[in-house]
């Protein structure tokens, strides 16, 4: 039915989705470059590891529920659930629609029944709802209304339960667009010859926008494996939602907006994507993005803070020999770029050979602790105190912008640290405004808002001339401001984003486990506040 509409929540959904312009990413050279990650060994429909030796972006061979749904047809998950035919069905805190919601439920998804004390499911009466509120598991009502059915066998609905996100850190295979069309069912040969002849030979792509350039760094040519079968309602000429022929083309993804597919397969001697939106796209009209491995470290036990992150390559190690007032140092080896070390608390920069360097608590084959160069290193150390406002009872989450940091902390306990990406556009000035300026606000916040995956775009509507589809684990904190997936780049540490902060996909699932408002299982999204608790703090600072 389209690409997923953005919307975020203050109390409405709909008025705070429409923060989402912060989170487009554009200006050449200046946002990063495209990557795509996933675990190493992860199994998923999409199939996203790039295979070194056939050229190929690889998938995992283990098959899901989404597999069987796509080849198959979705006929009874079981009873005592609601499924979402719409964009999204919200869920609201009471048997009322004209208060507020409190989550959501993407198109596809289905929420588990809530039974009362007698082990019943009774929907209830209430305003604006004729088909009557059904309470949902763990609270909430979701109304029986056109976005709604509590049968899980019509076509339109079994279609889009296969394209569901997954739980992985990347719920989909990602890709950025060439201008491919989206195609309502498949193509003959004659017909994807005659559509695509404005764009070239397949594979071919022109340049990007001045505004799009850097997407195109870390997306690769290859074309990515093929993961499945023909989805089952692609066959004999039907689509997602009817089963008689359908006009061909939807509409085109713009050049430089990117994609999200949950399967790649073949047809006529063509490898095609099946977008999340159920449409189909030529896939080498198309270049899937490379895997981000980098992620954040647990502290705890023997790793804990201060810690040294490496933000660029060429960062060298040094042993130190001599006597006092005589060290020399020998640089052996050096340290990767998003690498880490623990460094010496009790240990402060020394000048040696004409340079400030920091002992480590990381030991050379001799014994020898390593040192590092002070301006080669980004430091961490642990918060003396906590922020104002903030208990030793609350989680938090503490970035530093000009550090490029992020430690989340229990308490005054820190628990895990990584580097992030925040706004292009440096220090927040007094005065400018954020959005123009790409800058990441300062100050003390709560996650108000929480979707497991979202499209975004400066703009709405049908007609829009960019978007990022299905963005992964999107936490807002002050709209149009969020902590979210970057799949596009792995420059992390250094300003990247149109003001956002930018983490890599393990990182990002790893907070959005971490803060509150918790999204409950079968939600796509969830609204912190009231019957869902209020948000964890985001403390950003200079």
């Amino acid at each position: 039915m389209g690409v997923a509409r953005v919307r975020q929540t203050g109390v409405s959904l709909r008025g705070a989705f429409r923060g989402s312009i912060a989170l487009w990413l554009g200006v050449s050279g200046l946002f990063a470059a495209p990557s795509h990650a996933a675990p190493s060994g992860a199994a998923s429909s999409a199939g996203r590891a790039v295979g070194a030796s056939s050229g190929e972006v690889g998938a995992s061979s283990a098959v899901t529920l989404s597999d069987r749904i796509l080849s198959e047809g979705l006929t009874s998950l079981g009873r005592g659930r609601i499924f979402s035919k719409g964009y999204e069905t919200f869920i609201y805190a009471t048997p009322d629609k004209t208060k507020h919601q409190i989550g959501y439920v993407r198109v596809g998804h289905s929420v588990r029944l809530r039974p009362d004390a007698d082990g019943q499911v009774r929907p209830q009466r209430g305003p604006a709802c004729a088909g009557g509120y059904y309470p949902v598991m763990p609270r909430g009502f979701v109304c029986l209304d056109r976005s709604a059915t509590l049968s899980p066998e019509g076509r339109y609905t079994s279609a889009m339960s296969g394209l569901v996100p997954s739980t992985e850190p990347l719920p989909y295979g990602y890709a950025l667009s060439n201008g491919t069309p989206m195609y309502r069912r498949l193509p003959t040969r004659a017909e994807w010859e005659r559509e695509e002849r404005h764009l070239g030979a397949p594979g071919t792509h022109g340049p990007l926008s001045w505004g799009n350039k850097g997407h195109e760094v870390l997306a690769v040519k290859e074309l990515p494996q093929v993961t499945g079968e023909l989805p089952w309602f692609l066959d004999a000429g039907g689509a997602a939602g009817s089963a008689a022929p359908l006009g061909l083309v939807r509409r085109s993804i713009p050049l430089g907006s990117m994609l999200a597919y949950s399967r790649v397969f073949e047809h006529e001697g063509r490898r095609f994507l099946l977008s999340a939106d159920g449409t189909v796209v030529p896939a080498d009209r198309t270049r899937p993005f490379r895997e981000v491995s980098f992620e954040g470290v647990e502290l705890g036990g023997e790793r804990s803070l201060p810690l040294g992150w490496f933000r660029q390559e060429g960062a060298a190690r040094y042993r130190v020999s001599g006597s006092a007032g005589a060290l020399e140092a020998t640089r052996d080896g050096g340290f990767p770029r998003l690498g880490h070390v623990r460094l010496d608390p009790s240990a402060s920069a020394e000048p040696i050979g004409g340079r400030r360097l920091l002992r480590t608590l990381e030991r050379a084959p001799s014994g020898e602790p390593w040192w590092v160069d002070e301006a080669e290193v980004t430091r961490v150390d642990r918060r003396e105190k906590l922020p104002w406002g903030i208990t030793g009872a609350d989680k938090w989450i503490w970035i530093s912008l000009t550090r490029g940091t992020l430690v989340a902390y229990e308490g005054e306990r820190p628990v895990f640290a990584t580097l992030q990406s925040p706004g292009v556009g440096g220090v927040p000035v007094r005065g400018r405004d954020p959005v123009k300026h790409s800058t990441t606000p300062m100050g003390i916040y709560r996650v108000t808002y929480k979707h497991r995956a979202a499209t975004m775009s400066p703009e709405f509507g049908e007609d829009r001339s960019f978007w990022i589809a299905d963005v992964p684990y999107t936490q807002y904190f002050d709209a149009p401001f969020a902590i979210h997936v970057a799949y596009w780049h792995d420059r992390f540490g250094q300003g990247m984003s149109a003001g956002c902060v930018n983490v890599s996909p393990r990182d990002g699932k790893r907070l959005f486990e971490f803060t509150a408002p918790h999204v409950p299982e079968d939600w796509n999204g969830a609204l912190a506040g009231a019957a869902n608790g209020r948000g964890t703090f985001i403390v950003i600072e200079r």
